[in-house]
């Protein structure tokens, strides 16, 4: 399957036609969000002053920053688990019309409902060190909250260009990329199981 180029705003017609293990590039102005970005946003309306009908590609990432002069450099870009910002999910997708978030893992099933309805996939990296993604930065446009929330927790926004690959795991039909392979791999332990005499097996809990 070839590789799609994809240029920032992303439209919803584009994202629709996108489906799971497909790979995808970006072109473009992203932001990053935080814990503290969703909760302002959803719980106080606290927005940073940016046009979201033209910057609606969204990553969960604290990066990585240097201030060369003028100018801050981003070292490394790793994106954290959407699932610790799966809580505000939903409400983050309608208030902002967002089509695409990258990220890590996987979002839960009321997200999916919402990506579904408004149309908005989740992106995770494939094979994609913090590093490389930072060097796709072509420059950063702004940071907002940087002196009251700090590095990892302001909103940057950056220009990128061939940014990835990243493959879509969630896309606009209810499909989860993640769920998908759990269920592969749990079928893979029963044959395992049963193939070694291997019974009531139990994973390590830890600190119990």
């Amino acid at each position: 399957m070839d590789a799609k180029r994809l240029s920032i705003p992303l439209s919803e017609e584009e994202v629709r036609k996108l489906g799971i293990g497909e790979v995808v590039y970006l072109d473009g102005l992203i932001y990053t969000a935080m814990s503290q970005f969703h909760i302002r946003a959803i719980e106080e309306n606290i927005l940073p002053p940016i046009d979201f009908a033209k910057l609606n590609v969204l990553v969960h990432a604290g990066p990585l920053m240097k201030k060369v002069n003028d100018q801050w450099i981003p070292l490394g870009i790793d994106p954290t688990s959407s699932l610790y910002m799966d809580k505000y999910g939903p409400a983050i997708i309608k208030k902002l019309g967002i089509r695409a978030i990258v990220g890590k893992t996987t979002m839960g099933n009321e997200t999916m409902e919402v990506m579904k309805k408004n149309g908005c996939v989740h992106l995770t990296l494939l094979g994609l060190m913090g590093n490389v993604l930072a060097s796709q930065v072509k420059k950063v446009v702004q940071v907002y909250g940087l002196e009251e929330l700090g590095s990892n927790e302001a909103t940057w926004v950056m220009e990128v260009e061939k940014a990835g690959p990243f493959i879509v795991d969630i896309d606009t039909r209810g499909t989860n990329l993640i769920s998908q392979l759990n269920v592969e791999v749990e079928k893979k332990f029963e044959e395992y199981y049963k193939k070694y005499g291997i019974k009531d097996f139990d994973y390590i809990k830890v600190g119990v």
